[in-house]
């Protein structure tokens, strides 16, 4: 397959690279690990890039999606993103006739919808994935590419936490590497994990509070109405891990935030620590997908019906298994 994606750059001389929309840090870090390797020429994202990585070498270069796509632009590289529609409804538009869509991710429900599908669904993330090509291919990994990897693969396994089933002894290794290839660890975490906005905690202690626990505190959920991030002074940026905070709850099994996006679009964020309750099934009866502890869902209706309808397919999962 990377002999295919060679063969790909060396006919395309315009290359532009994108990840989903409302990025995480395996989106961005991947983007631009990738972009800065092959020098891209364009750094795209429907969301432009987010504060909390505004640290990372390059991320100067991420741009929000033209209306069009630039002429000479005949290569398009997507990341992390496991469904064409996830870069996004003006993306879909501005790149639909690029000659050549490159579909780099590491999603179980990837859709290859690429000319070129590089997919590893058992890997711990885009950028770990991206890290062994990188070596396959004996690319060269600089300091500001391993750092982009690193927060890719960081972020992606919950800093490396236990309790992702692909955080692997590979993925361990490959963190080590990246550290020897000029990775500042300690300035990474002090920028990923040691810092956040007043607006997310206050958000985080209405989650807490008004959180609802069922079967036998298997379950737990938290519906965000629409314009409770402008009540508590916060964006999505600052909120968009708080699944993470109920999932934490000793005996939950599936967490599930329901959030009205306001636009008639319901984004639910179901996470489980039960391998044998998938959320990303559970996702797909819905229109959305991702991994087995790990998936997303937006759908079209008003904020009650997705709480109705969701919660009722998590609970037949967990008692049924």
């Amino acid at each position: 397959m990377n002999e295919e994606f060679l063969q790909a750059l060396d006919a395309h001389s315009h290359i532009g690279v994108i990840s989903h929309f409302r990025p995480d840090g395996d989106a961005i870090g991947s983007t631009l690990a990738m972009g800065l390797a092959l020098r891209a020429q364009g750094f795209f994202n429907e969301d432009g890039m987010m504060k909390r990585f505004a640290f990372l070498e390059g991320s100067e270069l991420v741009e929000t999606v033209p209306v069009e796509r630039p002429a000479d632009m005949n290569m398009l590289i997507c990341l992390d993103t496991g469904d064409w529609k996830r870069i996004g409804d003006r993306a879909m538009h501005a790149f639909a006739e690029t000659p050549c869509v490159v579909n780099i991710d590491h999603h179980e429900t990837n859709k290859r919808y690429g000319h070129i599908n590089i997919v590893e669904d058992a890997a711990a993330a885009c950028g770990f994935v991206l890290y062994r090509m990188f070596r396959e291919m004996d690319w060269s990994i600089t300091p500001a590419v391993a750092t982009a990897l690193y927060t890719a693969i960081s972020t992606d396994t919950g800093s490396f936490s236990a309790h992702h089933h692909e955080t692997t002894p590979a993925v361990m290794r490959a963190a080590a590497d990246l550290m020897e290839c000029g990775v500042d660890v300690m300035g990474v975490n002090a920028h990923l994990y040691d810092e956040e906005p007043l607006g997310g905690v206050i958000v985080r202690r209405e989650v807490l509070n008004n959180m609802v626990l069922e079967e036998g505190g298997a379950l737990v959920h938290y519906s965000m109405d629409a314009g409770t991030r402008e009540r508590f002074g916060a964006g999505w940026e600052e909120t968009k891990d708080l699944v993470e905070d109920i999932r934490a709850i000793q005996n939950v099994k599936i967490a599930a935030i329901f959030d009205d996006l306001e636009n008639g679009v319901i984004r639910v964020s179901p996470r489980s620590k039960d391998a044998r309750v998938s959320v990303a099934e559970i996702a797909a009866r819905f229109g959305g997908g991702g991994h087995t502890l790990a998936a997303g869902i937006r759908m079209k209706g008003t904020l009650a019906d997705c709480r109705r309808s969701v919660p009722d397919a998590i609970r037949a999962a967990l008692r049924h298994p």
